[in-house]
């Protein structure tokens, strides 16, 4: 047997965190996508070329934000197996020891 000790508590908190951090950056992803679509501010050449790089980068920042947005979702979908595993687990070893 392992002598690691988990702490729930400890992984509840870092589950909770994580959520949070990931309605963050899908906040961030909407209003990106505002501001990708914004238009040019005139007709002019100099406007074209702010305007193209700007959505450029905004493209850019949106896929590294979709891309952190699924880390994010895998590692919070296996903290929360790891937790419900070791919930089960506690809950089996009170019923040995009660029963």
């Amino acid at each position: 047997m392992s002598g690691t000790k988990v702490d729930l508590e400890t992984l509840r908190a870092a589950i909770k965190e994580y959520e949070s951090i990931h309605a963050d950056l899908v906040k961030a992803y909407d209003t990106g996508n505002m501001l990708v679509a914004i238009q040019p501010a005139g007709l002019d050449r100099p406007s074209g070329v702010y305007n193209n790089w700007a959505v450029t980068a905004g493209a850019a920042h949106q896929t590294s934000n979709e891309q952190l947005q699924e880390t994010l979702k895998t590692r919070i979908k296996n903290l929360k197996a790891t937790l419900a595993q070791y919930e089960q687990t506690e809950q089996t070893n009170a019923r040995k020891v009660s029963g």
